[in-house]
């Protein structure tokens, strides 16, 4: 009967211990769960801060895309003036020169005619 009492509290003993250590590892699978969980909700956090960077870095792109285009617009439109006023200085120009050479032959035709009267002058002094 000691022998079945000494067997039976060793068994006892035994399933203490057996529950004991169920009862640490029941703590230690929760305590992985609530880790687990903690680390599911920060790489949720993370998904979702990498979606809203996608998209303000593809609203940035599409919207520098769009000055882009109105730089190359605005660009263009600024050749295109230029361009005209080139041609308008070139007109200019060419009016300029037209009206100093008509300048110069007024000219050459007054001091013509400023030598011919001296002269003319001179010979009526002279007789």
């Amino acid at each position: 009967y000691e022998e079945l009492q000494d067997t039976a509290g060793r068994h006892n003993d035994d399933v203490r211990n057996a529950k004991h250590e169920i009862s640490e590892l029941n703590r230690h699978v929760q305590k992985l769960k609530a880790e687990i969980e903690g680390v599911k909700k920060q790489c949720a956090n993370l998904k979702g801060k990498i979606a809203e960077a996608e998209d303000q870095g593809e609203l940035a792109l599409k919207d520098a895309k769009q000055k882009l285009a109105e730089l190359e617009d605005a660009l263009q439109k600024t050749k295109q003036e230029m361009a005209r006023q080139l041609k308008e200085y070139q007109q200019l120009m060419n009016v300029k020169l037209s009206l100093d050479i008509e300048i110069a032959t007024y000219r050459k035709l007054l001091e013509g005619e400023e030598y011919r009267l001296a002269n003319d002058a001179a010979d009526a002094v002279n007789i």
